[in-house]
């Protein structure tokens, strides 16, 4: 990465693809804010990764559970008078 103060579109992309395997060293955290500030598209695209991301860990945990954690459980059968 560049020593530059603003990254540019395509820049902060790759950061948004890159955070997702390993944490950004301060310098590239501190630039990927200042243009998530300042850019209202990559903002969106940061805000609809983070959305998926959440979803397909939830996914994930329902696929993991029992499928008797997932139903809703019945009342037992009352005795009839």
């Amino acid at each position: 990465m560049s020593a530059k103060l603003m990254l540019d579109c395509r820049e902060v992309a790759r950061l948004i693809s890159d955070r997702q395997d390993r944490p950004l060293a301060p310098a590239e955290r501190a630039q990927f804010r200042l243009h998530l500030v300042m850019c209202r598209s990559c903002r969106t695209v940061d805000e609809q990764m983070a959305f998926l991301r959440e979803a397909m860990r939830r996914l994930g945990q329902a696929v993991l559970e029992p499928k008797e954690a997932r139903e809703p459980r019945s009342a037992p059968p009352r005795a009839q008078d």
